[in-house]
């Protein structure tokens, strides 16, 4: 297993302004402390691969040198001392009969190693395990009924027992007779990881993406780590760290004045679905109408009070940007009088996938300036993305057909 260095630069998570779930407060929680940590234990110096490093790093701490870090205790005995290093060794070398991570809900967890047979019950993790390679070890999952990128780049997975037992939930007697060595779920309250755990006496790791980052490094670097994956998982961030850049280099010089104001709403139906502040819309060179984060109910004359340049409809349809644009209370709102209505594929689940939204990345820039980025093929850009992380051609196109996305001619 490589365990090579790759330096991944912190990404900053906007806190909510809002009331959210506890299982999200968790999450949040989890993200604000350990940055661009990799939460294995064996990681003591902290950074974001266990190497030859932690193991001078945890000889310090026996010799005094080094101060005692929460992932030091590599073989996690409560003792910090040379059996640490042995299992840090065992780690690079991947060898290790166990390893033990922090999940995202910032549970401890166990796993038994190597992991050969997984229970995938979140979507974030069947679409992270198939971007990994790893959708091979899957034996059963809830499989996406909507689109998704799956449908093109695992559509075997279909035939896999739905673990769901036909709604958001998981069948845990059905996941544990396919004997996993780990169950994948989500860090909401839907799935209690430690009840499941409890009952099914199979670790039980929660990860999420969370709304508000395009992508989220934690869970890439968890199921990594856990599936035998990782140095596939550090090459996948720094690709995506790569084609932000791309963008961000751009707008990042764009002063705030020549940036449109843009309003996103869920596709519910209802202007007044707001999915709150997006980062995606500020990397691509928009200011958001809201400053807090997470979905909120607004008034429509808040709506108007922020008068958005441009008006992001998530999974619009043509009759829901119709809805929009011919609301005689909107018309003095400037999207409204511009005709900048656009559907867009952002969702609560979204911003941490990669694929999808990186793409959408291009196409929200592309939206807000099409000057500075009048060469730029959003298409074939976006095919290209999903082709590298997926391995099959066309799937931006067959998304951009199913969610309605503005073409360019």
């Amino acid at each position: 297993m490589d365990r090579s260095r790759s330096s991944i630069p912190i990404i900053a998570l906007c806190m909510s302004l809002v009331v959210i779930p506890a299982a999200d407060a968790a999450y949040t929680a989890f993200a604000w402390e350990y940055g661009d940590t990799l939460t294995v234990y064996g990681n003591a110096n902290l950074d974001d691969v266990i190497d030859e490093d932690d193991i001078e790093y945890v000889r310090g701490i026996i010799d005094g040198t080094e101060d005692e870090t929460k992932f030091a205790d590599a073989n996690y005995d409560g003792h910090i001392d040379e059996d640490d290093v042995a299992q840090i060794e065992l780690i690079i070398a991947g060898e290790e009969e166990k390893l033990t991570i922090l999940d995202m809900s910032n549970r401890t967890v166990t796993v038994p190693m190597p992991v050969e047979r997984i229970v995938a019950a979140s979507s974030d993790t069947l679409r992270t395990l198939t971007v990994l390679g790893a959708e091979d070890k899957i034996v059963g999952c809830d499989y996406p009924t909507s689109w998704s990128p799956i449908w093109y780049a695992a559509p075997e997975l279909e035939d896999l027992p739905d673990i769901s037992g036909g709604g958001d939930g998981l069948n845990v007697e059905l996941a544990m007779s396919l004997e996993p060595d780990v169950i994948f779920v989500g860090t909401s309250a839907k799935l209690n990881a430690d009840e499941i755990q409890e009952k099914s006496q199979v670790p039980t790791i929660a990860v999420t993406s969370y709304p508000n980052d395009l992508w989220i490094v934690d869970m890439f670097r968890i199921v990594g780590a856990v599936t035998g994956k990782d140095e596939k998982a550090r090459d996948l961030i720094a690709y995506a760290e790569e084609k932000v850049d791309e963008i961000t280099e751009i707008t990042s010089k764009i002063p705030d004045e020549d940036k449109p104001v843009v309003y996103t709403t869920h596709g519910g139906g209802m202007i007044t679905q707001c999915c709150g502040a997006i980062s995606g819309v500020e990397w691509a060179g928009g200011l958001n109408a809201a400053e807090f984060t997470g979905n909120s109910e607004v008034s429509k004359e808040q709506v108007i009070k922020w008068n958005p340049d441009v008006i992001l409809i998530t999974f619009g349809t043509p009759e829901k940007i119709e809805a929009v644009v011919s609301d005689p209370v909107l018309q003095d709102v400037n999207a409204v009088k511009s005709g900048r209505v656009y559907s867009v594929y952002i969702s609560k689940g979204g911003w941490g996938s990669l694929g999808s939204q990186l793409a959408a990345l291009n196409y929200l820039a592309k939206l807000f300036h099409p000057e500075k980025f009048e060469d730029l093929d959003v298409e074939e850009e976006g095919n290209e993305i999903m082709e590298h992380l997926y391995g099959v051609d066309g799937i931006y196109t067959e998304m951009a057909e199913e969610y309605y996305l503005h073409r360019w001619d």
